[in-house]
């Protein structure tokens, strides 16, 4: 069995948790079993996972592993129907699409909110005393049943967190304190699991005993580490044939100096794996010269299904003419602002040009400030601020696109180029490491320009938008160069290293 483990499937997925999922699933569409596994208390991970195309064969959570959850189908639990309450005795007060009340004799009883995403389905319910102060939630999850209970101190603080098996029974239990002032998880107790109690100080330490239960039930097990969070854990899982770490990012800064978080791989607890797997012949160079004694592979980050190599082109006509796009977070290292930069230029020569942004931010600042120049300039209708795409609905995006920019500090390996490639959509990229001259071939598929020259940038895309003969041409080269991304080529290699 294969493992592939990390923290979280997320409502905003990064490029960790895409390149993850799609390992999973190339893994499995070949017939070599694996799980993509995860250690964070989620209970929309479910819905979570089918955006990425993963379901629950797929995806092993630790929270649900103990609770006995992990292949439970959705049932939809609309407030209305919810039996544990008696809404027959008390009132059931609506305050619009968000939550309800639960009211009697003139006072809140509890409150229900409603499942995010959903229409009047149940999300948690907190229950008050007489003096209105929330003394538990009782948590549900996306598959329709009651997930945890929190219980609460007089001053509204978390005192302790109780996870339930089906039967409603407890079978973890996480218990709060308030720790220099910061309230912190302090214990973690896995009540009567095989007919024992068992008590772990931090949540990695259950991890780790989580870890070593599962790969006692299967066999020729393979573990990889993609979040390096988690690496010191994986060091020391016990049933395993293999353990390696996949890197999905540079492991420097801008000065070549390793980053600290990758120091457990790399240095500290090297010889506790079998190797470390990068995108790229560049960053394998690299770190086998600032680490000789490791041993580092090569295997892309990112494999193309057959549904859509083996799709039609989409062709110049059936796009939006003008249309470029930008497909990744919204944050400084990717460096939208440059790419909004380039766009004004590409307005002196296409007035009718449009910029499309897709991708999720935590840098509310940086997005406000892009908002205020775009406004500035009188180009909102031009400037698109979508929301974040699903794998599917990501599809029609790239199928619009006439060019993709790539502004990014660096790019490991360029997976949303390589998937904008495999819908025939150039490259304009700035020329950082690591496999950016591997991917992009000048005048077949896309440009390098100089490193942070937005107005080169604004050039090479006028030069693709006015050149209709030259944009098929940089079009087929890019759906030529996805074949090598091809599900049967990817898996090839990443079972060369893993076998």
């Amino acid at each position: 069995m294969k493992y592939f483990v990390s923290r979280s499937i997320y409502t905003f997925n990064s490029g960790v948790e895409h390149s993850q999922a799609n390992r999973t699933l190339l893994f499995n569409a070949s017939g070599d079993q694996a799980r993509y596994v995860t250690r964070d208390y989620n209970r929309l991970w479910v819905r979570d996972a089918e955006r990425v195309n993963l379901n629950s064969t797929n995806v092993l959570n630790m929270y649900d592993f103990f609770q006995g959850t992990s292949a439970v189908e959705c049932v939809q639990l609309p407030v209305r129907e919810f039996k544990q309450l008696a809404l027959n005795e008390y009132q059931l007060v609506e305050h619009g699409a968000d939550y309800s009340t639960v009211d009697h004799a003139g006072r809140q009883l509890a409150r229900i909110n409603i499942m995010p995403g959903t229409v009047g389905l149940v999300g948690d319910i907190e229950y008050y005393d007489r003096f209105e102060t929330v003394v538990s939630r009782e948590n549900f999850d996306w598959r329709g049943f009651k997930s945890s209970i929190d219980y609460f101190h007089p001053d509204g603080s978390l005192g302790v967190r109780r996870f339930l098996n089906l039967a409603g029974e407890v079978v973890l239990e996480n218990t709060y304190m308030n720790v220099e002032g910061q309230l912190q998880p302090t214990m973690w107790k896995l009540v009567n699991y095989h007919g024992k109690n068992y008590r772990f100080d931090t949540e990695d330490q259950l991890f780790l005993f989580f870890l070593n239960e599962v790969t006692q039930q299967t066999t020729d097990n393979v573990v990889v580490s993609d979040h390096r969070e988690l690496d010191y854990v994986i060091a020391d899982v016990e049933n395993a044939t293999s353990k390696w770490v996949a890197l999905h990012g540079s492991h420097v800064d801008q000065g070549g100096t390793p980053f600290a978080a990758y120091s457990i791989a790399l240095q500290i607890r090297a010889q506790d794996f079998d190797g470390i797997i990068v995108p790229t012949q560049e960053q394998q160079l690299e770190l086998k010269e600032q680490f000789p004694e490791l041993n580092v592979q090569v295997a892309p980050d990112v494999a193309i299904s057959p549904e859509l190599i083996n799709s039609k082109p989409v062709w110049l006509r059936d796009r939006i003419a003008g249309r470029i796009i930008f497909s990744g977070r919204l944050e400084a290292d990717k460096r939208p602002m440059e790419a909004l930069k380039a766009f004004f230029k590409v307005l002196e020569q296409f007035p009718d040009a449009s910029l499309e942004f897709r991708g999720y931010t935590n840098d509310q600042n940086l997005l406000n400030e892009m908002k205020n120049l775009v406004e500035q300039r009188g180009v909102q209708a031009q400037v698109i601020f979508g929301n974040y795409l699903t794998d599917n609905e990501i599809q029609s995006f790239y199928n619009r696109a006439q060019v993709i920019v790539n502004t990014s500090v660096s790019e490991a390996a360029g997976m949303n180029l390589i998937e904008a490639m495999a819908h025939g959509v150039p490259v304009v990229s700035f020329d950082t490491k690591y496999g950016l001259h591997s991917l992009i071939e000048k005048d077949k598929n896309g440009y390098i320009v100089t490193n942070g020259d937005y107005a080169q940038m604004a050039r090479r895309i006028q030069k693709i938008l006015s050149d209709d003969v030259l944009w098929a041409q940089l079009s087929q080269g890019a759906y030529a160069k996805a074949q090598e991304y091809r599900f049967d080529e990817v898996y090839q290699k990443w079972h060369a290293i893993l076998k």
